[in-house]
């Protein structure tokens, strides 16, 4: 396998930013410097969460959207009845992709930053995410790429935050990687996964992704800069 010094480190900075974000906090862990501590096996993080911030990075969520009215009207009801906020510390924006052209929008941030207004925020993402769905368009063999990087970054224990490596035995992501292109083979397509259950528990995700340049484009751009 082939992969890009540049695409390599901007990978890692995804994925530094995603355990920064989901997964520290669920660590008790004391201060250092280089690696002077064992490495860290994630516990909020699945390989399968990997994955599909990978993948949601490369083709974002197009397929979610069956029905632009439908679509609607669950964003509008998970914003308003689920995405109750929670911390001042969560972004309102994740970048997913290396060249920081796909994005997550948290909806507990969303609401916060519309609180006046919360069900025309909603409505506004809805209609961002249609039209992401028409701008972003994935490669397969750069995706491939991607979960290569990440084997090689989690092999090298090139994912540190704060003097402590975050990484999941090689074992476990080179069999993940074997069975999921057998999966693929199969199925003759990139499978679509879904958060682990752990994932699911430790960091309670609510959120839509969403190409940037639509968002930059739409009445909830101000966003960004939060």
């Amino acid at each position: 396998m082939t992969v890009g010094t540049d695409h390599m480190a901007d990978l890692r900075q995804v994925l530094v930013q995603q355990y920064l974000l989901h997964e520290v906090e669920h660590h008790a862990l004391e201060a250092g410097s280089g690696r002077e501590h064992p490495p860290r096996v994630p516990v909020a993080h699945g390989l399968i969460d990997i994955y599909k911030c990978l993948h949601q990075g490369e083709f974002g969520v197009g397929h979610i959207i069956d029905q632009s009215e439908g679509f609607k009207l669950r964003l509008r009801q998970e914003m308003l009845e689920g995405a109750v906020p929670e911390s001042l510390r969560e972004p309102a924006v994740e970048s997913l992709a290396t060249d920081d052209r796909v994005l997550r929008v948290n909806l507990r941030a969303l609401r916060t930053a519309f609180c006046d207004d919360a069900g025309r925020a909603a409505d506004e993402l809805a209609q961002v995410c249609i039209e992401s769905a028409h701008v972003i368009r994935g490669v397969n063999t750069r995706f491939f790429d991607s979960l290569d990087a990440f084997m090689m970054l989690n092999r090298s224990g090139d994912i540190a935050l704060g003097g402590h490596v975050f990484a999941f035995p090689s074992e476990w992501v080179e069999t993940f990687l074997i069975e999921l292109r057998e999966l693929m083979r199969r199925i003759r397509q990139v499978p679509v996964l879904s958060h682990s259950e752990s994932y699911r528990r430790l960091n309670r995700p609510a959120y839509r992704v969403v190409a940037r340049s639509v968002l930059e484009a739409s009445p909830l751009a101000c966003i960004l800069e939060k």
